[in-house]
This record gives C-alpha cells, structure tokens and sequence, in this order.
C-alpha cells in the first residue's frame, strides 16, 4: 500500500466516524468514548504497528473556546451541551 493510498484510507475512516477535514492532515470532531474506541481499532486494523501513526488529542470545552485564528473565520458545528470529546 502506497503511503497516499494509506492516508487517503485514514481520512476516509475519519470523515466516516464524522470528523472535519479542518487542514490537510488535521481532523476536528467530538466523539462518544465508545466511538473513539471503535475508531481506535479500525486505525490499528489499517495501519498496523509498523506503518505510520496518527495522533488523537482530547480538547476540553474551555481550551476549545479559547482557540484562535487568523485569516478567513471558519465555523466548526459544536455542541457544548452534548457529553462528548472533541478531536483534533
């Protein structure tokens, strides 16, 4: 498997479990537990120990919040009263 043809597979998996593309190799979403579970092994069933990685970091509500950006403003859908974990 090509390493395009790996990372495209990964980003389709991640835009199956509803993440954003939000830069080309950076993914935001909120999942439950059980869904990052489930995401964990269809990653690991794909890449394998030996191939690439991809990195998963929890976001807490107020580090979130607390983003900035510069340039042209994008809107991400949020849903602050929903128990979930957010992604990047």
């Amino acid at each position: 498997m090509t390493d395009d043809n790996l990372r495209n597979q990964v980003s389709e998996i991640l835009k199956d479990y509803g993440l954003e593309r939000i830069q080309y190799s950076a993914f935001l979403g909120q999942l439950r537990h059980d869904e990052l579970n489930s995401l964990l092994v269809d990653l690991r069933e794909l890449i394998g120990p030996d191939a690439e990685s991809v990195q998963i970091y929890p976001v807490c509500d107020s580090c979130y919040k607390g983003k900035r950006e510069v340039g042209k403003q994008k809107r991400y859908e949020y849903n602050e009263t929903k128990r979930t974990i957010a992604y990047f």
